[in-house]
């Protein structure tokens, strides 16, 4: 008898850990969207390549963006920053990016967890016109995901839809205007010690036919570590990989600082 018990509590033990009532912070994607409501801060620099002898294109940028709560359901959220664009067979400009702000919603029923959300993103104020994107249109991004908490592992995932639109929120003058879906997912699990490993793939596609060029579609794998600094912060790294032939980037890195605020 007492060894069916020490049988039947070693193979509950994984469990009562993963189901563990004492959950930690949900991790925030670095490339993809995130699904929880945060009061947060997060500085960041990334680097994106594809490598190709006729067509070479390169993208770096410098991002601020900033949630806080309202209540334990609600946030806003905003964000800028600076992009230097590179490419051998397309137009070379460096700028500001656009704006964004965003509204998200998000409860929680035991291990699962709902949320959902827009983000705008203003004209940009340096890209020129290149192809049939129209840098002057806004950009709105709908989004929904869940996330699944099993205490130190958790699983969080989301797709959004973006279109380009015109200062009233209606479709553009122009014939062709900027359609595109994208879902993504997260694995993280948080070691015993203050690392953090992040698995992320995001996927991209572009739909009614609104991008001609092969490479408007991608899909990345996304390995990471985050590493909690003091109370709240966390220094992260992840890299970019592409799994397409005709990839939007096929290699490339994103670093930076999250500060995670409790009130």
């Amino acid at each position: 008898m007492k060894y069916r018990l020490f049988l039947l509590l070693a193979f509950l033990s994984p469990l009562t850990e993963i189901f563990a009532t004492d959950k930690t912070s949900i991790p925030y994607p670095v490339w993809g969207q995130s699904v929880g409501v945060y009061n947060i801060f997060v500085i960041s620099a990334d680097a994106k390549e594809y490598r190709n002898s006729k067509d070479y294109d390169r993208n770096r940028k410098i991002s601020l963006d900033g949630e806080l709560k309202l209540g334990d359901h609600f946030s806003i959220s905003a964000g800028y920053g600076y992009v230097d664009q590179y490419a051998t067979q397309a137009t070379t400009w460096s700028g500001w990016d656009r704006w964004r702000a965003g509204l998200k919603t998000f409860f929680t029923l035991g291990i699962f967890s709902i949320g959902g959300g827009v983000n705008v993103y203003g004209p940009s104020a340096s890209e020129p016109w290149i192809g049939e994107r129209n840098p002057e249109l806004l950009l709105v991004r709908p989004h929904l995901g869940f996330v699944l908490d099993f205490g130190k592992t958790k699983f969080q995932a989301f797709g959004l839809y973006e279109r380009e639109t015109d200062s009233k929120f209606r479709d553009p003058v122009q014939d062709k205007y900027y359609r595109y879906m994208e879902a993504g997912a997260t694995l993280s699990y948080e070691t015993n010690s203050n690392w953090i490993l992040v698995l992320e793939a995001t996927y991209r596609m572009a739909v009614e036919n609104t991008i001609p060029t092969p490479r408007s579609d991608s899909f990345n794998l996304h390995p990471g570590v985050q590493y909690k600094i003091g109370d709240g912060g966390r220094v992260f790294f992840s890299g970019l990989y592409g799994m397409r032939k005709d990839n939007t980037y096929d290699q490339g890195f994103k670093l930076g600082y999250q500060q995670m605020f409790l009130w």
